[in-house]
């Protein structure tokens, strides 16, 4: 479940050959449109003006700025009419001789030609904005080569990539965003850019996701999923009237959209609803199980199953075949359906994904030492989560490491990557502790974003953290992987109190911070413990600590909520985690004191003795909260520092301002069959 979002695979990335083909189908179509004028750049600026009736209020700065890019002879003089609105008595027209009845007429209404020249700035603006989140990504390559693949398997490989594609465009069908794919305008690279990338036309970028001007759709459509009728979105709190629903256990339901039919609500299962895409990834499933042949016996399995899950709904069985899948008896991993609920409004729908890679042979290390203390875990967190839960068998395969080959639909983000998750989570194998946990293994290595990582630690951290940071592999993972194992451990957002989960009572998005937070916290939690038992020394816990505290301040600075105000749950995870040890004692911030680069002023310094009580502390918080339901008792303990007294602790200024000057990794695919 811990999700560093992933990016689009643009097409002139990959190399030739089929699956390059097929991966760069998964980006979707790119505009297309009339070729440059002889002579011109082909990423040349070329304005298109947008229908007036779509256009946004430029401000009055932006107006006179750009009117003089463009060449236009328009002044917005003063703004005392109508206050952040242009009125013709504040236009003045710039040179000599040009009349004014062009641009207004004897009426004093804005003439056609002003109405077409306004039209032009705002298209400035927005592809300004446009280009200003794309350069918020620094492309981030992922080489994967099948050269030394048998043709069984490089044949299986091209069916699950075409798989992927068009799980990808299920994707896009629930969130809304495929029938935007026609607002592109021919000709407009970096807004088709900014669409493949970001799977949509809207921007996610600390910079943009709060400028109304930065969409790649002229005409600025709202978001909207297509989950739930758009009508009842409209409503505020519309979640919480879902639960209250009569049929709320229908319509709540994890592999479901919501309908208005005659008036009702229904729910329509998910098979259903995306029927012929659906059977054709079932069809392709089915193909990459028989191109196998007598290979892959655990892998073919799990394939036939999730093509049954796609053309029925149930996905227990696939569910079932999957987890019966290890780093021993298959060299690969595939996890395609819909899991996650970080996309949905409500936090309740799964969203459709594919995730496609290769077992490291790394992975055995920490299995071989973690399995044999699962149930010493549960029982840390058991007790700390108090009476009214009790400790479980708990039977999870502990992480296996894999080597990412591909991401489709809600698994590629535009920016950064998923680098550990723990699934399934709904259905008897999730509920009996027998799910899946792995860490993406071959993400972050590359030299660029280690320099990257370094500089930015460094802009925050005292010169004595700073010797702690680690490019060691099995330290750099270690905190991922006991994040993703603690998701098996204790109480969690499914857990059911008389009859309902900790979800209904909750609510979905305050379930998930609190899930993830109990996650991140054993991250911390379980530190001290393998250092206890001999498994790391004194100095490696330091490093494994100094890596997760990085990772806060890494979504601390894209800030704490979404443009819509909804939670961004691992952001506000790090937030909690960063002010809680900092009134621990754990985490200083020292104003006076220059950070390790020597230029940032301001620092904080990290007491990592403090580090095992406090995280001991917040996790008997986290798990208490999901452990009884209690919206008061998860209310007072996130709200305090997400918007409340303790919030000036997560410093979330300083962080953004110091992190934010780096471009953030935006993975790029090339695969050679």
């Amino acid at each position: 479940m811990r999700a560093h979002p992933i990016p689009a695979l643009p097409a002139w990335l990959l190399t030739a050959g089929a699956l390059a083909l097929l991966l760069a189908a998964c980006a979707g179509p790119a505009a297309e449109g009339p070729r440059p004028a002889p002579g011109e750049h082909p990423g040349a600026l070329r304005i298109a003006p947008a229908s007036p009736t779509a256009l946004l209020a430029l401000p009055r700065a932006d107006f006179n700025r750009l009117a003089v890019k463009l060449e236009r002879p328009l002044f917005w003089a003063r703004d005392d009419v109508n206050p952040g609105a242009l009125d013709p008595d504040e236009l003045v027209i710039l040179g000599v001789g040009n009349p004014r009845e062009r641009f207004v007429d004897p009426q004093g209404r804005f003439a056609p030609a002003f109405e077409r020249d306004r039209a032009a700035l705002v298209e400035a603006r927005r592809l300004e904005a446009v280009q200003r989140e794309l350069d918020a990504g620094r492309p981030t390559l992922v080489r994967t080569e099948f050269l030394d693949a048998p043709p069984e398997e490089r044949a299986m490989l091209a069916r699950v990539i075409q798989a992927a594609r068009i799980v990808e465009e299920m994707y896009a069908e629930q969130r809304g965003t495929l029938r935007l794919r026609a607002c592109l305008r021919p000709g407009d690279l970096a807004s088709a850019a900014l669409f493949r990338r970001n799977q949509s036309p809207w921007c996610v970028t600390p910079g943009g996701e709060h400028d109304p001007f930065c969409n790649a759709c002229p005409d600025f459509p709202p978001q909207r999923s297509a989950l739930y009728p758009a009508a009842l979105q409209a409503k505020p709190g519309f979640c919480e009237e879902l639960t209250r629903h009569p049929d709320a256990a229908q319509l709540d339901a994890p592999f479901s959209v919501v309908r208005e039919v005659d008036g009702q609500l229904r729910a329509l299962p998910y098979h259903e609803a995306f029927a012929p895409r659906a059977r054709a990834v079932a069809l392709e499933l089915r193909a990459a199980a028989d191109a196998l042949q007598a290979r892959e016996p655990a892998l073919q399995a799990y394939l036939r199953a999730a093509a049954a899950g796609f053309e029925s709904g149930d996905w227990r069985a696939a569910d079932e075949a999957w987890a019966a899948m290890n780093g021993q008896n298959s060299r690969y991993y595939l996890r395609i359906g819909p899991d996650e609920v970080y996309e949905d409004p409500c936090g309740r729908k799964g969203g459709f994904h594919a995730d496609l890679a290769r077992i490291d042979p790394d992975a055995a290390y920490w299995q071989e030492r973690l399995t044999p203390l699962r149930a010493e875990l549960e029982g840390r967190v058991a007790a700390l989560a108090g009476p009214t839960y009790q400790a479980r068998d708990v039977r999870v395969h502990l992480p296996d490491f894999i080597e990412v080959v591909l991401n489709a639909g809600d698994s590629r983000s535009p920016l950064g990557a998923t680098i550990g998750q723990s699934l399934p989570n709904w259905g008897p194998v999730a509920d009996e502790g027998r799910g899946r946990t792995v860490v993406m293994s071959n993400l972050y290595t590359d030299p660029d974003s280690r320099a990257v990582a370094r500089a930015q630690a460094m802009s925050l951290l005292a010169p004595e953290a700073v010797t702690r940071l680690t490019e060691e592999k099995r330290l750099t993972l270690l905190d991922i992987i006991l994040h993703e194992a603690t998701h098996n451990f204790g109480p969690s957002s499914d857990t059911r109190i008389s009859g309902k989960s900790v979800r209904d009572l909750l609510g979905g998005p305050t379930a998930t911070v609190l899930e993830e937070l109990k996650a991140q916290t054993g991250s911390l939690l379980f530190v001290d413990l393998l250092r206890q038992k001999g498994l790391l020394s004194a100095e490696d816990a330091e490093r494994v600590y100094l890596h997760a505290l990085v990772w806060c301040f890494g979504h601390i600075a894209r800030g704490l909520f979404e443009a819509d105000g909804s939670p961004k749950h691992y952001s506000q995870v790090a937030a909690v985690q960063v002010a809680f040890l900092s009134r621990e004692g754990a985490l200083q911030w020292r104003p006076d004191q220059p950070a390790a680069d020597g230029q940032a002023q301001g620092r904080f310094e990290v007491r990592f003795e403090r580090l095992p009580a406090a995280a001991e502390k917040l996790m008997g918080l986290a798990a208490r909260a999901l452990a009884t339901g209690d919206p008061a008792q998860a209310r007072d303990l996130l709200e305090p520092y997400l918007r409340g007294e303790h919030l000036p602790l997560v410093r979330q200024a300083d962080v953004a301002a110091r992190y934010l000057r780096f471009p953030k990794a935006s993975f790029v695919y090339s695969v050679t069959p």
